[in-house]
């Protein structure tokens, strides 16, 4: 099944399994279009944003790099899924 057919078949909103793939290419397989607020992420690790807490160091590196909070957020969710932190 293609993408789209997945998408159809399981009822999802459109495009779903296309941006699963991409976050599974980005974070997982291939690490190529990481930003520099990502290897921060992965440079901290995962027992200092415990003791220091994730809002605290998101809020820190979306200052840092001029990205917005709740993307840093989102993405620190995606390399905790996929084993990077």
């Amino acid at each position: 099944m293609t993408n789209t057919e997945m998408d159809a078949h399981f009822g999802y909103d459109s495009k779903r399994f296309e941006k699963v793939g991409y976050n599974i290419r980005k974070f997982y397989l291939n690490e190529k279009g990481l930003q520099p607020y990502h290897e921060d992420l992965i440079r901290i690790g995962q027992v200092e944003l415990d003791r220091v807490g994730i809002r605290v160091t998101c809020r820190r590196l979306a200052e840092k790099h001029n990205v917005k909070e709740k993307t840093i957020r989102s993405d620190y969710g995606h390399l905790k899924r996929y084993g990077k932190l």
